[in-house]
């Protein structure tokens, strides 16, 4: 009996650290998945945080907010929708619509059919989607084994929230994390050498789930040069790539584009698709172009991944792959400008 004894106190005490861990994460949150944050990304204020999950933030902030706005038009992408802003989408938008961005960065075509399936299921109504598509998307498979990749589980069947959070509580154990949660200050540098934190906090619209670079956007326009410094261009020069472009388009492929265009056309979306230009990337290739309008309905999909100005000059960039907003704009106007105006997407089959 007393050797039982003294083993159910061992055993007590060794689990007193892991214990501890999950109280510290649950109370700190690191990373913001266990408490509410009224939809807000970052702590107003912030100068410094561990980089956020973008596809979690864009559930929990239509959570947060559709009950207010009620949300019937979306943009939907990776982190290179970002940048297509709400208040120049809407000009193209009925007046009543009401909008704002449901992407994740490192989107999949698994990821944008898991949230109009959340949205439909929801009976959320899905009027106008704006889908930004790079060639890459075509092949990108989901990554629900990263923190800021996995899928939140209220859209992804396939995610369970033990999963979730014991995939975060894993990274949770790293020492720099685990210390970052309560000496901030002492830890930053390491969580920054790491590449955990970033100080890249963009200025954010939380009810567009929009986040933006105000003074990148601000200075671009009045004083390019400042911007796009020889360092900036040598930081992020790529070179060309390489030609022909690869088919993509593999028949697992063409049915999950097949099951989205069924969804937005089952739910009478105007919906428009743009395959933007991106620095240093394949553009699509010509059959996958092919699939994709045949899919979708050639006068909805909108191919700039070709342009022969915009996909190798960085400076319609702010890095080596996102776009300017001023660029997206005028990728937005032009799709919208030159489409002829249909109530439904059914009328486009």
């Amino acid at each position: 009996m007393q050797g039982y004894k003294r083993f159910i106190i061992r055993t007590l005490l060794a689990l007193v650290p892991a214990l501890l861990l999950v109280v510290l994460y649950v109370v700190r949150d690191p990373f913001r998945v266990v408490w509410p944050y009224d939809g807000h990304a970052y702590t107003p204020g912030d100068t410094i945080a561990l980089t956020v999950n973008t596809g979690y933030v864009s559930t929990e902030g239509f959570k947060f907010y559709n009950p207010q706005r009620h949300y019937d038009s979306f943009i939907m992408g990776s982190s290179l929708s970002g940048y297509y802003r709400i208040d120049q989408w809407r000009r193209f938008l009925p007046d009543t619509a009401s909008a704002c961005h449901f992407n994740a960065s490192r989107e999949t075509l698994h990821g944008i059919l898991n949230k109009l399936r959340y949205l439909a299921d929801r009976d959320i109504p899905i009027r106008n989607v704006l889908i930004v598509m790079e060639d890459e998307m075509l092949e990108r498979r989901p990554l629900d084994s990263h923190i800021l990749y996995v899928q939140h589980p209220a859209t992804a069947s396939n995610v369970s929230w033990w999963d979730f959070h014991s995939l975060y509580f894993r990274a949770f154990r790293r020492p720099e994390i685990a210390l970052y949660s309560f000496m901030p200050s002492l830890m930053a540098h390491r969580v920054l050498d790491k590449g955990y934190a970033t100080t890249d906090i963009p200025d954010r619209i939380e009810p567009y789930n929009e986040g933006y670079y105000g003074w990148a956007d601000s200075l671009i326009a009045v004083n390019p040069d400042a911007f796009y410094t020889p360092e900036h261009l040598d930081r992020y020069r790529l070179p060309d790539p390489l030609m022909p472009y690869p088919d993509k388009v593999t028949p697992e492929v063409e049915q999950r584009l097949r099951n989205i265009a069924q969804l937005l056309q089952q739910h009478d979306s105007d919906y428009q698709i743009i395959i933007p230009p991106h620095y240093g990337y394949e553009a699509i290739s010509a059959n996958d172009l092919s699939a994709v309008e045949r899919i979708f309905g050639r006068d909805r999909v909108h191919d700039y991944s070709h342009d022969p100005v915009l996909g190798y000059d960085l400076h319609y960039y702010y890095d080596d792959g996102h776009l300017i907003a001023a660029q997206c704009t005028r990728l937005m106007t032009d799709t919208y400008s030159i489409r002829p105006f249909l109530t439904t997407a059914a009328s486009h089959q």
